[in-house]
């Protein structure tokens, strides 16, 4: 059984929840797919529902997080129940030898001499990267400077820890802004994290010359280009920036890509967090 990790996969907190009348929050998996995250709302009194229980099957984890698995093809419903509040999360349950079936067959660009040198080495200090992620619909950002790292998905989940004192605190708009977290409640950003290891981590890095199909513009950076077949029938894309080997933007088949839309490689000074907050009445991100 194959498990699907959300960020960085991290992609463990941030899903776009929404009223239980709008089914607008998304995700898809294959029959088989196991999911886990731990839901980012506040709530002493917190209650789960499924519609469409012989598509999806729901399970409470420790801490607070859950677990979803893809039982058959179809449609369920996920419904996360807060003292009046309900948010809904729509699973699409794909048949995954259906999918390679149905594949759009992408034209190959072709080809062309690659003389370049690849390596990968990937920012691990002062950085500030801002990605979109299209199958949670949501603009993910991870930042570091020395022993503090930040995450924010732009549905609403915030996050600043410390990786030396494991203080650890995340964002409520509607409460204290800034609050404290369990310590060491986190993870690490690591030596390297999604998008921009997917090449470094995916393609045959012997095989550069049969992939290379040209340069194009990508946050700013002449990104190589590289189209990849795998022997499953599928195509991956990857932009690559020649100096570090990260990608900036991946693409499957014909779905929409992971984009880096904002690439500071010398972020130097903090300018939101904790540390700016005033008082326990300042919301100030």
């Amino acid at each position: 059984m194959r498990k699907v990790l959300l960020f960085a996969l991290l992609i463990t907190t941030g899903f776009a929840f929404a009223q239980s009348s709008d089914y607008s929050a998304q995700v898809i998996l294959n029959q088989g797919d196991t999911l886990r995250w731990k839901p980012e709302i506040q709530c002493n009194n917190i209650s789960y529902n499924v519609n469409g229980s012989n598509i999806i099957k729901m399970q409470p984890l420790r801490g607070g997080k859950i677990q979803v698995i893809g039982r058959k093809p179809g449609i369920g419903y996920l419904n996360i129940t807060c003292s009046d509040t309900t948010y809904s999360i729509k699973f699409i349950v794909n048949d995954p030898t259906k999918i390679v079936a149905e594949q759009v067959k992408i034209e190959k660009p072709e080809t062309i001499p690659f003389d370049g040198s690849y390596s990968f080495n990937p920012p691990t200090d002062h950085f500030f990267i801002t990605y979109t992620n299209p199958y949670s619909q949501s603009v993910i950002t991870l930042a570091k400077i020395g022993a503090e790292e930040a995450f924010k998905d732009i549905n609403g989940s915030d996050r600043f820890w410390n990786t030396e004192t494991g203080k650890n605190y995340y964002y409520r708009s509607d409460a204290q802004g800034w609050t404290p977290d369990v310590d060491w409640d986190f993870e690490a950003f690591g030596d390297s994290f999604f998008p921009l290891n997917t090449f470094n981590r995916e393609a045959n890095i012997d095989s550069l010359a049969q992939y290379f199909v040209g340069t194009e513009t990508v946050a700013g950076i002449d990104c190589w280009h590289f189209y990849v077949e795998g022997n499953d029938g599928n195509v991956i894309q990857y932009w690559v920036d020649p100096a570090n080997g990260c990608t900036l933007k991946r693409q499957v088949n014909l779905d929409a890509p992971h984009t880096v839309t904002i690439y500071n490689l010398n972020y130097r000074k903090w300018e939101f967090g904790p540390k700016y907050k005033k008082s326990l009445h300042d919301k100030t991100r």
